[in-house]
């Protein structure tokens, strides 16, 4: 009898240890069973709200705190009492000293911060009254600012630490610690993008570099020094006498022109060119979109050459001439836009000047700008006008585009400053080179646009007025240039008048797209010649 019984107390030991590891592993399934029963599932959930109600409870000090997370649904009590489970998250509930979470610096330390706020917000996402509750009583002042700051800290650590090594400038250890995080956080991400700069700042000697990576350096550290100015004196100090600005706002054009002299190089050097069958290349420096650059090997040292854009729509042809060497480039410019132009190049006799050989190209040009202003022609005396195209220093809110037109309103010259430059005033220095004025330096330009020189300005910036006058020698004329008048629609003007004959001869009204001269407004105008031998045959 009584080893029936141990067999029996041994049958029924074993049932419940299986009964009980079927239970285990089917918790959920067996809890889902109980919530999707009407009859019991009340039962359920009010045993599971007190049981998280306790655990709130014990837990937690603040009154308001318990009441809010008690109103949640049962599911949402549940997850609040599991992410209660961090003891750090708990006792930062019941001991709200921001104070001593913001001042920390250890990075352990940060990192277990770090980890409370990720609890706080989860708690945040279950219950809008829970988000208000951390944020008017919990955390009362800065709620965002001391969140993102906590959060932050652990990687503003590392940065500190990590930007101390990569810029091993003078002093620049107790500039970074009165730095900011957003500053510091700036500061990492600039770098993140350049480690060139990095290997700069460790070997300073910018000699090593070529013009692309000399830039891509400035506009880097350029950027750095704009976070704070003490460390742009330090910046500048490492650099003995570089100026760091000036490459890092101007340095992207002269990288622009090298791109295109070597492109220029290769695409000559692929093939023998000569005069019959010349290399031609539309716009050869990206900046005159109205030009075209012709090169070939001369079979002497150098050809005297004309070059004549045949006239268009009434007006006559215009010429110059031009002596060729080896590798030089011949300007091809004053073409009309949106065309097919015919342009006749000649090889004349430097003696007599008669004409060698010659060859006869068609050379296509694209529709100018929108952002170009629209040119009517109100007045034009043909005879009477001083040869030469109107030279206009067009701007507009944040960019050049200066242009030239000529009697009939055709806009046959563009030179595309860009915003680099910002706005600008353009003169004839030379014979082919342009001089070109922003507001603290002066640029020299070939006819196609190449950058030849920055030259620093010693003078300041004059105010322009809006009316300005030139007297044109050749003709005896006035040439009066008002930049903007606010009528019925906003223009310019461009008059010239006759002393002898007393009577205006030739009247240009250039008309704005936008409103308000400083959305567009032509700062300065001449009649100049456009290239060498210019002239209206």
């Amino acid at each position: 009898m009584i080893k029936k019984d141990r067999v029996i107390v041994i049958v029924v030991s074993i049932l419940i240890i299986v009964i009980g590891f079927m239970l285990l592993f089917n918790r959920k399934k067996i809890e889902s069973i109980l919530k999707n029963n009407k009859n019991i599932s009340k039962i359920y959930e009010n045993s599971e709200k007190k049981k998280n109600a306790k655990i709130f409870d014990i837990k937690l000090k603040d009154n308001k705190l318990k009441r809010i997370l008690e109103s949640l649904s049962p599911d949402k009590m549940g997850m609040a009492a599991s992410i209660l489970k961090d003891g750090k998250l708990v006792y930062f509930l019941n001991n709200p000293d921001i104070t001593f979470y913001l001042e920390n610096k250890d990075y352990n330390k940060a990192l277990e911060n770090a980890k409370v706020i990720k609890g706080l917000k989860d708690l945040s996402l279950l219950s809008p009254e829970l988000g208000k509750y951390f944020k008017e009583d919990l955390i009362k002042n800065n709620f965002d600012h001391s969140i993102k700051t906590i959060e932050n800290r652990p990687e503003v650590i590392k940065i500190k630490d990590r930007i101390i090594k990569l810029l091993p400038i003078r002093n620049s250890k107790d500039t970074f610690d009165q730095l900011s995080e957003e500053k510091l956080i700036e500061i990492s991400e600039i770098l993140s993008k350049s480690p060139i700069t990095v290997e700069f700042v460790e070997k300073k000697d910018i000699k090593k570099y070529n013009l692309e990576e000399t830039v891509e350096i400035s506009k880097t550290l350029y950027k750095i020094g704009n976070v704070n100015p003490v460390l742009a004196i330090e910046i500048e100090e490492m650099l003995e006498g570089f100026d760091i600005r000036k490459a890092a706002l101007y340095g992207d054009l002269y990288v622009q022109d090298e791109k295109y002299e070597k492109e220029l190089k290769k695409e000559y050097e692929e093939k023998q060119y000569t005069f019959e069958e010349p290399f031609l290349r539309y716009n050869p420096y990206g900046r005159t979109p109205l030009a075209y650059g012709m090169k070939y090997e001369p079979v002497n040292k150098s050809d005297l050459l004309k070059v004549t854009v045949m006239g268009m729509g009434g007006m006559p042809n215009f010429s110059y001439e031009k002596k060729y060497t080896s590798g030089d480039i011949l300007p091809i410019v004053g073409l009309y836009p949106k065309s097919e132009n015919i342009v006749l190049i000649e090889q004349l006799n430097p003696s007599d000047k008669k004409v060698i050989k010659s060859k006869k190209l068609k050379l296509k040009t694209i529709p100018i700008d929108d952002k170009l202003p629209a040119i009517y022609i109100e007045k034009r005396v043909p005879g009477s006008i001083q040869p030469g195209f109107n030279l206009a220093s067009y701007n507009l809110k944040d960019e050049g585009l200066p242009f030239t037109f000529d009697s009939m309103g055709n806009i046959r010259y563009i030179l595309k400053t860009g915003k680099e430059m910002r706005k600008v005033k353009i003169e004839k220095e030379d014979s082919g080179i342009w001089e070109v004025k922003n507001d603290e330096d002066k640029f020299r330009l070939n006819i196609l646009g190449k950058i030849l020189g920055r030259i620093g300005r010693e003078d300041g910036d004059i105010a322009s007025k809006n009316r300005k006058t030139k007297y044109l020698v050749r003709n005896n004329n006035i040439l009066t240039v008002v930049s903007y008048r606010d009528v019925t629609y906003p223009t310019a003007l461009f008059s010239e008048y006759g002393l002898d004959s007393k009577d205006e001869v030739f009247k240009a009204i250039i008309f704005y797209d936008k409103n308000g001269a400083d959305e567009n407004i032509i700062e300065d105008g001449e009649r100049t010649i456009l290239y060498e031998g210019d002239s209206e045959n």
